[in-house]
């Protein structure tokens, strides 16, 4: 990366107007703000707005600022606004088309659908020829006592003689019941001269029981099977292991990062629902010896950490030398940074996220009821970190470097 900069005239408060030479290559748009900032005014945006870690090349002459920003944020919709000693860059504002009144008014009277005339002469007779004829059908069904109700009602209007109708349906119902008599006494002629059959009598006999034929007496016998069961032992259900069990382990040990020693500090909280499996929380973290880096100009060295969920399964819990098994699924970070420890400035050249995957041995001794003191190593499986240099883009660690395995001294305090 290489520029230069040269501001050809103050141009008086119009900070736009003023001349800039410019010679960048390969820099971000955020880096070549910074270089044309001067003591009198500074650049102020939004980075989640404009895409200012965009890298260009850039060759100008007498150019104004305000050329050169058209050319910069070029296909982002930028204006630029001069606010004392600041130069606001923000999105361009696209004014709202407006409609007039009176060509609204037009549209809607347009689009306002027709008026249809009402059909309801057309269904109004069909309507009335429906209840006529539910109207009939109903006066068929009702009885001779409503008929004769209607009948004395039309004739207190002023009908004196009796409807048609009405004398039609009086003499259909005399004619039924004179049908439904004849049915009625022809069945019971029919059935007259029948006399009642005499009851059957079942004659009850008496009951001869069968001789019962003596039994042998068991009773020794059965006394000495149970004899025999009560002295056969009872299988013993094991006992239910409720007891409470926790531990803290803090730990240290030594690994390779990347090719370069590196100390490894951590621990874990595990709860133990029996004594040969527990579960619980694990985290380390990693710090390499500084090494000069030829391209950067300083001291830099890996460092980070990682944690997760772990599972840990526990042979031989009671001896006094007993094999432990933890396994930690969990995430974390790496990064490549310089540390100055007198100003304790940090300077971060790549950082990554990573996935862990570690499992482990430990040969652990009891050492009192609440301690123990395990001796072990663990092997860590971590994704690709892909660290590289910012400027070049050329890789830092390869693909496997976070990879190795770690000699591990842990103390155990706890119930177990």
């Amino acid at each position: 990366m290489s520029f230069g900069l040269v501001v050809m005239g103050q141009g008086g408060n119009d900070v736009l107007g003023r001349k800039v030479t410019l010679n960048i290559r390969d820099t971000s748009i955020e880096d070549i703000l910074k270089s044309i900032e001067t003591e009198d005014f500074a650049f102020t945006y939004s980075a989640e707005v404009f895409d200012v870690k965009k890298r260009v090349s850039l060759n100008v002459k007498d150019e104004t600022i305000a050329n050169i920003l058209e050319i910069l944020f070029r296909g982002q919709g930028m204006e630029c606004q001069q606010l004392g000693n600041k130069l606001l860059i923000r999105k361009k504002r696209v004014p709202k088309e407006t409609v007039p009144k009176s060509d609204t008014a037009k549209n809607k009277t347009a689009s306002t659908p027709p008026i249809k005339p009402s059909i309801q002469k057309t269904v109004s007779p069909v309507i009335e020829k429906e209840r006529e004829e539910t109207s009939v059908t109903e006066a068929k069904k009702e009885t001779v006592v409503p008929a004769i109700t209607e009948q004395r009602s039309k004739s207190t209007i002023g009908n004196t003689s009796p409807s048609t109708a009405a004398l039609a349906l009086e003499n259909s119902r005399a004619e039924y019941y004179q049908e439904e008599r004849k049915q009625t006494e022809a069945i019971v002629n029919t059935y007259k001269n029948y006399a009642l059959a005499p009851l059957l009598f079942v004659p009850i006999y008496e009951v001869h029981p069968r001789t019962l034929l003596p039994i042998e007496f068991k009773g020794e016998i059965v006394t000495e099977e149970v004899a025999q069961k009560e002295k056969e032992p009872k299988p013993e259900k094991p006992a239910k292991d409720n007891k409470f069990r926790m531990n803290l382990a803090p730990m240290v040990g030594y690994s390779e990062i990347g090719d370069r020693d590196a100390i490894v500090l951590g621990g874990h909280l595990v709860y133990n629902p029996t004594k040969n499996f527990g579960i619980g929380v694990a985290g380390k973290g990693f710090i390499t010896r500084n090494e000069p880096d030829l391209q950067l100009g300083a001291d830099y060295s890996y460092s980070g950490g990682y944690g997760g969920l772990l599972l840990e399964a526990t042979l031989f819990p009671d001896k006094a030398f007993h094999l432990s098994f933890p396994v930690v699924f969990g995430l974390g970070e790496v990064m490549y940074n310089s540390l100055q420890p007198l100003t304790g400035l940090n300077t971060i050249e790549d950082q990554r996220t990573i996935f862990v995957f570690e499992p482990g041995a430990y040969l652990e001794m009891n050492l009192i009821k609440y301690l123990r003191v395990g001796f072990g190593a663990t092997y860590r499986d971590a994704s690709t970190a892909n660290l590289k240099y910012q400027s070049t883009d050329q890789p830092i660690l390869d693909k496997n470097g976070l990879d190795g395995l770690s000699i591990n001294i842990m103390v155990k305090f706890g119930i177990f």
